[in-house]
């Protein structure tokens, strides 16, 4: 049970959503990871932490460099609307990419894919992303990455 315990704590640290459904329903955590009552107890009591919330700003802190890094034109362009699209990315992606430049690319296809389905966004975001991903394309070719994107039947990057 310690690898559903350690699996816990990590989807905790991820996600404030849960923590705020852990800390609301004491039972929560029992009923969607196979935990003994003492690690229920502890993570019960990580998630009411003071320190939990600096966790979890960390975790998000550590996903978004990469994107700001490697997107400064789309960061920028997306402006009051990054949390949002950032939220709905990580609710999808909730796992990140340790590659800088795949998890940027995955990003940008995210916000392409938004786009495609109607989102609407400020008029300078579709200039910003073309050419933040035609730099990270060309970083990727590079590198001799390849990216298996879930909206292509191809690799992309290669």
């Amino acid at each position: 049970m310690l690898a559903e315990f350690q699996q816990a704590f990590a989807d905790l640290v991820a996600s404030p959503e849960l923590c705020i459904q852990a800390r609301h329903d004491s039972q929560f955590l029992r009923s969607r990871y196979q935990i003994t009552n003492l690690e229920a107890a502890r993570l019960q009591a990580l998630v009411n932490h003071p320190g939990m919330k600096c966790n979890c700003m960390l975790y998000r802190a550590n996903r978004l460099a990469p994107l700001a890094m490697n997107l400064p034109n789309l960061v920028k362009a997306l402006g009051d609307d990054l949390r949002g699209v950032l939220d709905d990315f990580w609710k999808i992606y909730k796992n990140t990419d340790v590659h800088f430049y795949v998890e940027s690319y995955r990003f940008c296809e995210f916000v392409e894919q938004e786009i495609s389905r109607g989102r609407e966004f400020a008029p300078d975001v579709g200039p910003a992303l073309e050419a933040d991903m035609t730099i990270l394309a060309e970083r990727l070719e590079v590198s001799h990455t390849e990216i298996y994107s879930p909206y292509a039947e191809r690799p992309r990057g290669s």
